[in-house]
């Protein structure tokens, strides 16, 4: 499809038709239960733009790419960041890139903007990869150990998926295949390779602390946004005490790497930067001269070290989920990487011939968007197509949606990677296609996750066959980011 769907503009603006739900709560509960569903069925009854009573608060969920545009560039300045979502998730990210605004946002983005160049994001390529082939080298031992554990039986298969194994491969079958939990072992090693890249820790580093308190935070900050009547982080309940002991981890393991990098840099000011912390102590704002103090470095560093690591290992559970459930796409992917890498490992460089690992990258992308809602708060009245939107309400603007956007995309809830090379995507609206944000705020890291996700998924498909566990459910889970609520265990055999 070449154009995005109508807008009248001659028609009265008016307030954007109504979820009807409880009468004072609204649809608050329904969205909170199931965010993915509310929307899905809201806009096929009433449109490209629905009108959310979600208990204290009123916002107008838009997918219409030319609704997206007026927000992100259009009328841009109307649209602030003061919304619960970005307070709450100040409490960890502080004045990152994510959550500022104004000249303070200004600042950062011109001091951090060269440390995303391609050249430098692609420096780390090598250590992207390094790290993939290690997480892999476990693989094949799991498999082979866990293979007698079952004798073959898809009933205990079923039994141990059922259980929840805490071990990312508990189980194999009579073909030698093991089953590995993709999620966990990508949130592992997309953090592992986020602390090298991001802080230059070496890969030996014990991230286990970390890695439990980087999720106890995610899941507290995510209970604190979507519960418009949840109690202040301050309150001494035991999650908000356990919340801030996980912060404090946090903070220590980012501090303590800027402390040493400080006096690295004191010592040595012209040895070469190596990682994203060394080169934004170094950096300074072409304007004013001015670098980054302790707590803004912090700030940025939690920013890219939390929401790198989170999104990135998101899309490559759901792309490699995608791969076992289409198994001819599979084996189209695995001619392609073998006329390109052969056995050898991938490189920045080959990136531009695996066409088709990019675009299951970008499909991936485009049904499971790491960053499934948007949102915004209207600082003045103003009109959004033929819709009033209200001055101290909310926007909504959800990639979720508008990627599936039956006026936008043919087969809009299939896997189909080829409308990424066949031209189709490139014949529609700017915004039908926004899974790192637009405008201004398009997110500064997208070089880093695009390159990191397609170098890691030629690695894991160049050696390793998959395969789907039919007894596991796999359940988009709605947090700050897309996660899959259950984990997506899936069935692997070396090639």
């Amino acid at each position: 499809m070449t154009t995005g769907p109508s807008i009248d503009n001659s028609a009265r603006a008016r307030q954007a038709p109504l979820l009807k739900g409880h009468w004072l709560f609204g649809v608050n509960f329904q969205m909170r239960k199931d965010p993915l569903g509310t929307m899905t069925r809201g806009m096929r009854r009433l449109g490209d733009a629905v009108y959310l009573h979600l208990g204290p608060y009123r916002a107008t969920l838009l997918r219409n790419p030319e609704h997206i545009k007026h927000v992100f560039v259009d009328n841009a300045a109307n649209y602030s960041k003061k919304t619960r979502g970005y307070i709450k998730a100040r409490l960890v990210l502080g004045d990152g890139l994510v959550t500022s605004e104004g000249e303070l946002w200004q600042r950062q983005r011109r001091i951090a903007t060269p440390a995303f160049s391609r050249q430098r994001v692609e420096g780390f390529g090598k250590t992207m990869v390094n790290a993939t082939q290690q997480m892999l080298d476990g693989w094949p031992s799991c498999v082979s150990a866990q293979s007698s554990l079952v004798n073959g039986s898809t009933d205990q298969i079923s039994r141990v998926d059922q259980r929840g194994p805490q071990d990312p491969s508990e189980a194999g079958d009579a073909d030698g295949m093991g089953v590995v939990d993709v999620f966990s072992e990508m949130m592992k090693v997309t953090l592992r390779i986020a602390v090298q890249t991001l802080l230059g820790i070496g890969p030996n580093s014990d991230l286990e602390r970390l890695s439990g308190a980087v999720s106890e935070v995610l899941e507290r900050t995510n209970a604190l946004i979507t519960n418009p009547f949840s109690l202040p982080a301050w309150v001494p309940l035991p999650k908000n005490r356990a919340f801030k002991r996980a912060l404090g981890v946090l903070d220590r393991f980012v501090f303590d790497a800027i402390a040493r990098r400080r006096a690295q840099f004191n010592e040595s000011p012209d040895a070469p930067a190596t990682d994203l912390l060394s080169i934004l102590l170094r950096a300074r704002d072409e304007q004013t001269g001015q670098g980054m103090g302790d707590r803004q470095l912090r700030d940025e560093a939690v920013t890219i070290l939390i929401a790198g690591h989170e999104t990135t290992a998101n899309a490559l559970s759901w792309a490699l989920y995608l791969l076992a459930s289409h198994p001819q796409v599979q084996a189209d992917l695995i001619r392609e990487i073998q006329q390109v890498l052969g056995k050898r490992p991938p490189l920045p460089e080959d990136i531009p011939q695996l066409r088709l690992t990019r675009a299951v990258i970008d499909e991936a992308l485009r049904l499971y968007p790491p960053a499934w809602m948007i949102g915004r708060h209207a600082v003045k009245d103003d009109t959004i197509g033929p819709y009033s939107i209200r001055a101290n309400e909310f926007i909504l603007i959800s990639p979720y949606m508008t990627h599936r956007h039956p006026g936008l995309w043919d087969s809009a809830d299939e896997f189909d990677p080829n409308r990424f090379m066949d031209g189709r995507s490139d014949r529609l609206p700017k915004f039908a296609y926004i899974p790192f944000g637009g405008g201004q705020r398009f997110c500064i890291g997208a070089n880093f996750a695009l390159l990191q996700s397609v170098l890691m998924l030629a690695s894991i498909c160049q050696r390793f066959e998959l395969g789907v566990v039919e007894s596991h459910p796999i359940v988009p889970y709605a947090m700050i980011t897309l996660r899959p609520k259950f984990g997506i265990r899936l069935k692997v055999k070396k090639r």
